[in-house]
């Protein structure tokens, strides 16, 4: 079991790194063995489909970093069940999209799993839609 306050503090400094843009130190606080996955239509994959192992893992990371700035987004509250080794984030602000550089202010949940210190599991709640009208996954006219 994982004492709440190194759990909390891992998570803000995940959230402090990630909003860099800093992909390997991202990864290095979270280990290769964490799966990530946004809960969401399979249209969304790759994102909707949980990634594990050292090299899906560190692909989508890599790619979520590098296509979504979170820089400008806050932590509004991060609520850790220690009994379950669990964390929930919320999250809110602006994201842009770097390919295309649109802009949007969203709220979003981050559930995430510890083992031994370290994420295991990353499962994201978001506004799918709005991910995927962004992207332009999907074209809603």
């Amino acid at each position: 079991m994982t004492a709440k306050l190194d759990m909390k503090k891992l998570v803000e400094e995940i959230y402090a790194v990630r909003g860099r843009g800093d992909i390997e130190g991202t990864l290095a606080l979270i280990g290769d063995d964490c799966t990530f996955r946004m809960v969401g239509n399979a249209r969304l994959a790759p994102f909707s489909s949980e990634s594990g192992g050292p090299h899906a893992f560190r692909q989508t990371i890599a790619q979520l970093i590098t296509d979504w700035d979170l820089s400008k987004v806050n932590t509004s509250g991060i609520y850790v069940d220690e009994d379950h080794d669990v964390v929930f984030a919320h999250r809110e602000g602006e994201v842009r999209y770097i390919p295309t550089g649109a802009t949007f202010y969203t709220e979003f949940v981050d559930k995430i799993h510890f083992s031994n210190g370290k994420p295991v599991k990353i499962v994201e709640f978001v506004d799918t839609l709005q991910v995927a009208e962004t992207t332009r996954m999907i074209q809603l006219d």
